[in-house]
């Protein structure tokens, strides 16, 4: 009884948030895995936040009871995001890609770790695996993601994972996280921060500014999420070095200077340069020698990028994201 008492405290309170452009391949799926937990109560509502879709987006959100907003073309998703939240009803906000979908028990099981102090969830996503060699080579480097866990329960892998990040606890990010809307409010979202760093590292920043006010932010590992990993080289590489860069604003922040020192950025550099030991490793895991390139080459970049983006952000003159209308967004329809 009290476990179901719990749970219908819990229902109809998740306000969720999908941003997208021109994803006619996955939208359609991402909607229909939230159908069920819609219809069963758990989530309160659902807002699109549309680039101006022309591929036939637009027509396949018309399918669903969902509100859907734009933004004006000058921002990007993390601004689209911290824009969409403040028009949610939810006690908590579930912010997703477009090319993520759900999974079973997903709901209630995720509202079991969201207990005490606990403000923020990471969802550890699974890659979804097609004929793509690339899609099956990043799968196999996702599922042996723990290694960026320090939660882990190898001592190897904690070791390493300190070791990646700095000496730091790893921050949480992702394509799908679970946040209380209180916390949200208590941060302020993203005011004050960079254009640059909400560039691609918005979620982190959410996560880094609520565990500053003494909140829990945790990984769940064994979520149901899936996730639509890239089916170009060149757009993996290009996710880790647009990433990198962003990153190296974002430990120029005030929220991120105390934490992340400078002998934390050489050793992040270092392990990326150590990234062909974890791809012959992979390599022989999974019996498969496309790690050899997918898994070092990308984080070459990424060093290359941080290095880069580090110089940059050093300069005097950078644009502040300072009021939420900056970037103002227009109700299209709602359910």
């Amino acid at each position: 009884m009290v476990n179901r008492d719990k749970e219908m405290e819990n229902q109809a309170k998740t306000s969720v948030i999908i941003a997208t452009k021109n994803d006619i391949m996955h939208i359609e799926k991402c909607l229909s895995s939230l159908m069920p937990y819609y219809k069963a109560g758990y989530i309160k509502e659902i807002i699109i936040i549309d680039g101006h879709s022309t591929d036939g987006t637009l027509d396949i959100l018309e399918k669903y009871p969902v509100k859907v907003m734009f933004e004006n073309g000058k921002t990007n998703i993390c601004i689209a995001y911290d824009l969409v939240w403040r028009e949610t009803r939810g006690e908590f906000v579930l912010m997703i890609n477009s090319d993520v979908y759900l999974g079973d028990e997903f709901f209630p099981t995720i509202f079991d770790l969201m207990t005490g102090r606990v403000g923020w969830i990471s969802c550890l996503e699974k890659a979804v695996v097609n004929d793509n060699w690339l899609s099956r080579a990043q799968a196999e480097s996702w599922s042996a993601s723990t290694f960026m866990l320090a939660t882990s329960s190898s001592l190897i892998r904690r070791i390493y994972s300190r070791f990646t990040s700095g000496g730091s606890k790893p921050l949480c990010g992702g394509p799908c996280m679970l946040i209380r809307r209180s916390c949200l409010e208590e941060i302020n979202g993203l005011l004050g921060l960079r254009l640059h760093t909400i560039g691609v590292c918005g979620d982190v920043s959410y996560s880094q500014r609520i565990a500053q006010r003494g909140w829990d932010t945790i990984w769940w590992p064994e979520a149901p999420v899936y996730h639509h990993p890239k089916l170009s080289f060149k757009g993996v590489v290009r996710q880790f070095q647009d990433y990198s860069r962003s990153l190296a604003y974002m430990h120029l922040e005030k929220e991120f200077k105390d934490y992340y020192k400078w002998h934390g950025k050489i050793m992040g550099i270092f392990a990326r340069l150590s990234s062909p030991l974890i791809s012959v490793y992979l390599a022989i895991r999974f019996r498969n020698p496309a790690h050899l390139i997918v898994y070092p080459i990308p984080r070459y970049a990424a060093a290359i990028s941080y290095i880069e983006g580090w110089i940059q952000a050093k300069r005097p003159t950078q644009a502040i994201y300072t009021e939420p209308g900056v970037f103002p967004v227009t109700l299209k329809r709602s359910s």
